[in-house]
This record gives structure tokens, C-alpha cells and sequence, in this order.
């Protein structure tokens, strides 16, 4: 059976500059991957596809190139369109993707002129792939096992849903990487690559992806800054992939993700406890689900985050968490790196909480 799958990328992840351990298969997973920086050392663009590539920028690619489709001559295991901002103004030429399979194999891919990248290169396969149905129960493992725990059948690698990766994109010294290993995975029809597919923010482009080093607003007063004409929108672009309200926990894709290894599962909670879009805070209470997936009658799960409110301090606006966090020399953050102390969001931030971090 052939190794053909389509994807079109809509990521919304962290940056990451700490340091991670030495690429081994036991730590290929969300929470043992999550400090990890981009890889170095292979050749920019190694593994673009040939061909043009200059048509239906932002479009799902696997309308046409997956089996079936009008273009099943030229069935991509990943292709999208890279762009500056989540609103997709405009595109990032000469942009990198990189992404890591579960093998350590490095794919490398360029966007052209018009911010499009594509590749047919393998992705390796993950023996202890668990299913999950939209990223929660019902968990299904994909292998077997014996009493003891020894691998009997590996999960199948001819299905796209056992090719696990991470990716990354950059642009000049401006990187994101995806929030999570994840697999390729999804319908046969067309296939998709995580929820960051779905939950990019990327305007309505469904193939799209974004890297950007500007600023959100092209302008901000040098005083009287506003929550909601200039903050929110701030953190409604940088933060929103993650801190959320509610549950935001990466899937359960892989065996030591599983929910029987408890404080020691492999899952991360992505926001860290920190909702940032909202002002003072959020609870949230999420329907318990069976193992068939459905809700169970009247039982929740809670979740209680703190607000922009808790990150921000208005007599010394630089020291900030909300700042320190995310500026370029700061403290470490999953998240990473956003801006220096001279970026146009930095200095809004920045002025707003100086201001006294009014919810105006």
C-alpha cells in the first residue's frame, strides 16, 4: 500500500529558544519535545516538489491532490501557503517549513513567490499510535501488546494517522513551531495534520500558515492606550493559539500520552493555566466524555485560569510576566520569543500596563 496523504498546513504555535535533549524516539512526544529550538545543519528547501507551484495560493491543497482528486498525479504528503500575519495579508516569500518525523528524518520546504511550499517527501511512522476521535476520547491504541507490555504488532505504517511530526517555520530569525507532535492523519479522502489545522486563526484560508515579524496594528498613540482597541488585539494575535479558556491540552496520539500514565503522561496543558483573552480570568466547565466519546449526563470537568490582570505589573510595566515572557532576552517561555524591547507591540504593551492596565 503506498505512503500518499495530503495536507495543508494552518499552524498556531509556540517559538521556542530553550534548549532540548538530544532527538531520541522515547522523547518524540509533546511534553518531551516542547522546549525544543528548530533543527540546523540540512540543506534550506531540500525536499521541495518540483513544478511551479504559483496557483490557489491559501486553498486546501487536498481538494485536488489526493486520490480521486484532479491532481492524484501529484499526491503531496505536505503542501500550504505561508504568510506574514494570522489575517493573511500578505505572504511570506523564501520562508522556511521544517518538520521532524518520529525517525528524526529532517523535511525542508521553501514558500515561493506567492508563499506556497510543498514536498513528497515520506513521514515516518509511530509503532505505539493511539487513535482519539477530534483529540479525546474514545482512545484507541493502534498496536499490540502482550501482558508484559512487549510490542507484538507494530500500529500500522501504511496509515497516515501513525506519521507523527513536529514543525517549525521561519523567517529570518522570526520561527514558530507547532504546539504539539501530532500525526498526519484523517479522512482517506483528505487528510489533515492537527487541530492547529482547524484552530489556526488564519482568516478563512484553509491551506494557510503564518511567521510574521511586524507588528499587529501599523500604529499605536504614544499615550492613552486602550484594552480594546489596541491591548486585546495584541494578544488576540500572538497568544490566542493557546491561551485560551477551557481545556487546552494537546491530543492523545501516541502510547505515553495515554490518560493511565496520569502526572506522567506526555499530554501538556499548552495554555499554562493562563487565559489571555480575557481581562481578570475565566471558569470554564467542559462535559465529561465516555469512552465512546459522547458526554456522560451531569459530570464536568473545571477549568479555572487566571486572566491578562495576573500577568501584568502597572509600577514596573517591564517586568511584566506578560512581557518577560515573550520579549527576546527574557525569561523562558514555552511560547517563546514575540518581540525585542523595540518592536511596535512590545512598546504598546508595555505603555498600556505603565498606564495601569485599565480594561478601557
Amino acid at each position: 500500500m503506498k505512503k500518499i496523504t495530503i495536507i495543508c498546513i494552518s499552524l498556531a504555535a509556540f517559538v521556542v529558544v530553550a534548549l532540548a535533549a538530544v532527538y531520541n524516539e522515547s522523547n518524540f512526544s509533546s511534553r518531551g519535545r516542547m522546549y525544543q529550538p528548530a533543527p540546523e545543519g540540512h540543506l534550506i528547501g531540500q525536499d521541495n516538489g518540483s513544478g511551479g507551484g504559483l496557483h490557489h495560493p491559501g486553498e486546501d491543497c487536498g481538494t485536488c491532490h489526493r486520490v480521486g482528486g484532479r491532481a492524484e498525479s501529484h499526491l503531496f504528503t505536505m503542501a500550504g501557503t505561508l504568510y506574514e500575519d494570522r489575517s493573511a495579508r500578505s505572504v511570506v516569500k523564501q520562508g522556511e517549513v521544517i518538520m521532524e518525523d518520529w525517525d528524526g528524518n529532517i523535511i525542508s520546504m521553501t514558500s515561493n513567490e506567492v508563499g506556497n511550499f510543498w514536498t513528497y517527501s515520506p513521514v515516518a511512522s509511530d509503532p505505539y499510535t493511539v487513535s482519539n476521535y477530534h483529540g479525546h476520547e474514545p482512545f484507541v491504541p493502534m498496536y499490540v501488546e502482550d501482558e508484559e507490555g512487549n510490542l507484538l504488532e507494530p500500529a500500522d505504517p501504511d496509515s497516515s494517522n501513525t506519521w507523527h511530526y513536529k514543525t517549525w517555520i521561519r523567517n529570518g530569525n522570526a520561527y514558530r513551531p507547532m504546539a504539539s507532535i501530532a500525526g498526519v492523519g484523517g479522512s482517506s479522502a483528505r487528510n489533515r495534520m492537527s487541530c492547529n489545522m482547524h484552530h489556526g486563526g488564519v482568516a478563512h484560508r484553509a491551506g494557510g500558515l503564518w511567521v510574521g515579524k511586524g507588528s499587529t496594528l501599523t500604529s499605536y498613540p504614544a499615550s492613552g492606550l486602550s484594552y480594546q482597541k489596541h491591548a486585546y488585539p495584541i494578544l488576540r494575535s500572538k497568544c490566542s493559539p493557546c491561551h485560551i479558556p477551557g481545556k487546552a491540552k494537546t491530543s492523545v496520539n501516541t502510547k505515553t500520552a495515554l490518560p493511565e500514565f496520569g502526572v506522567d503522561s506526555t499530554c501538556i496543558d499548552y495554555s499554562g493555566g493562563l487565559d489571555l483573552m480575557t481581562y481578570e480570568g475565566s471558569t470554564v466547565k467542559v462535559p465529561k466524555l465516555g469512552d465512546d466519546g459522547k458526554p456522560i449526563p451531569n459530570e464536568f470537568d473545571t477549568y479555572s485560569k487566571i486572566g491578562v490582570l495576573g500577568v501584568v505589573n502597572t509600577n514596573a510595566s517591564e517586568q511584566s510576566a506578560l512581557l518577560l515572557k515573550t520579549v527576546s532576552g527574557g525569561t523562558q517561555h514555552a511560547g517563546g520569543v514575540f518581540w525585542n524591547d523595540s518592536s511596535l507591540d512590545y512598546i504598546a504593551l508595555r505603555q498600556w500596563i505603565a498606564e495601569g492596565a485599565l480594561e478601557n
